[in-house]
């Protein structure tokens, strides 16, 4: 390892301006100015005192201390302690000290394997220092139909191809089988790196990665996983590709081995997903699982999706609806309220978002209007969308969605809108058949 940093070092984004905002002599300025604002009683810093402090209510605002104020900073940028803050950055900066001296590449021990459902990090994990080989395994599976079959991968492409604007089904199938061909390789490395966050979209691929390794007999491989659904200093933390080369190689460290129940508890998930019966899916979500940590989130999450029982829409569409109440908006602004502050667990892309906003207009009562037949070009998101009657209808719960001819839905292996009119009741967490609660069938 040489001692002298790499030529390229000084100009490559080793950090971000979330991690550089946890700058410490920043953070005892910021303290040290909370303090004072909470003994003079200012509003706000009362407030965050409050919301931050786990004895922040019952603590006379004129003997607050210092250190008092350093917990709320720390739990702010969300660490536990202010000792926790202080080796939070200090590790960072190890890491970052390590890829500019060009220390030893952190997979480099074995043959490995990074799987990843984007390629968000690829280029970051690279500027980090890693060696291993990647693989962009990016099918969005928690929307559209699930089967176990040989048609599959087909069923999937046709999928994507009739919901995403732009897409179509002979490269989307390519792609898919691609990433099959070199998930079915996987064998020959020596370690497989997953790196999937809290979300619908990574947890539910997570499982589908998982159950397959279970049938290939691959178990007993080392698997680990890098997993999170926070990160100090980023306040809306969406997913992984937020990191910075530095923060990857950090999170790198923690990984943990994918221990045997998470196989099994993969198997249990994917029957309940391709299943046609939510009720399977609802037990698998309220039951304890720590194994996977955010799988039941994810799930409770993913159902919501469903058609809900007051109206028939789902809990984006309902979220749509609303935000165009207001009045006409371009399609990417709405997307951008909605996974900024809107959608507690956000997990959409562009496109993904795009297609929902897109059935909602070509149902045959549209709930929504948009002149435009093409998105894609110079004007990606400035499509303009605006609520129709029947969508405020929608809104005032003077309607029902099925009545309003949209297209028949699958989500994994549930059909609404047809003869087995799937719902979900969103506030009791209950999945119900023709408004029957399925434990009532």
């Amino acid at each position: 390892m040489s001692d002298e940093p790499r030529d390229d070092a000084p100009s490559l984004p080793l950090v971000s301006a979330s991690d550089l905002s946890l700058n410490l002599d920043r953070q005892r300025l910021a303290a040290k100015k909370l303090r004072n604002d909470i003994r003079a009683q200012l509003p706000e810093a009362l407030l965050r005192l409050s919301s931050h402090h786990p004895r922040g209510k019952h603590l006379a605002p004129e003997e607050i201390k210092l250190s008092d104020a350093q917990l709320v900073v720390a739990r702010e940028a969300g660490l536990s302690s202010w000792p926790a803050l202080k080796k939070h950055v200090e590790d960072m900066e190890t890491v970052r000290k390590d890829i500019e001296l060009g220390a030893a590449a952190p997979d480099a021990s074995l043959p490995t394997l990074h799987i990843r459902c984007g390629n968000d990090i690829e280029q970051a994990l690279k500027l980090a220092g890693f060696t291993g080989d990647f693989l962009q395994y990016a099918d969005p599976i928690c929307q559209g139909p699930l089967v176990d079959s040989p048609h599959a991968l087909q069923q999937r492409a046709e999928f994507i191809a009739s919901e995403y604007p732009g897409e179509a089904v002979e490269p989307t199938l390519a792609k898919l089988q691609a990433a099959e061909d070199r998930l079915n390789a996987a064998r020959s490395y020596g370690r497989i790196v997953l790196w999937f966050e809290h979300d619908p979209y990574d947890q539910i691929l997570l499982v589908k990665l998982l159950n397959q390794f279970r049938k290939a007999g691959l178990t007993g491989k080392r698997i680990e996983l890098v997993s999170l659904e926070r990160f100090p200093g980023i306040s809306k933390f969406i997913g992984i590709g937020q990191l910075s080369p530095t923060a990857l190689r950090l999170m790198f460290s923690r990984r943990q081995t994918v221990p045997e129940s998470a196989f099994a508890l993969a198997e249990k998930t994917w029957s309940a997903l391709t299943g046609d019966d939510p009720g399977k899916l609802v037990e698998t979500a309220q039951s304890p699982s720590p194994a996977l940590p955010f799988l039941r989130r994810a799930l409770s999450r993913y159902l919501s999706e469903m058609p809900g029982t007051a109206n028939g829409l789902s809990f984006t569409e309902q979220a749509i609806l609303t935000c165009l109440r207001e009045g006409p908006l371009p399609w990417g602004k709405v997307f951008a309220r909605f996974m900024q502050t809107i959608d507690p667990l956000p997990f959409h892309g562009d496109l993904m978002f795009l297609g929902t906003m897109v059935r909602l207009r070509d149902a045959g009562r549209p709930a929504v209007s948009c002149p435009e037949t093409s998105f894609h070009g110079g004007t990606w998101g400035q499509a303009v969308f605006s609520l129709t009657p029947v969508g405020h209808a929608l809104l005032a719960g003077e309607i029902d969605w099925k009545d309003c001819a949209p297209r028949l839905r699958q989500q994994g292996g549930i059909s609404f809108f047809d003869d087995a009119d799937w719902r979900f009741d969103r506030e009791r967490q209950e999945a119900l058949k023709t408004g029957v609660p399925v434990n009532q069938r």
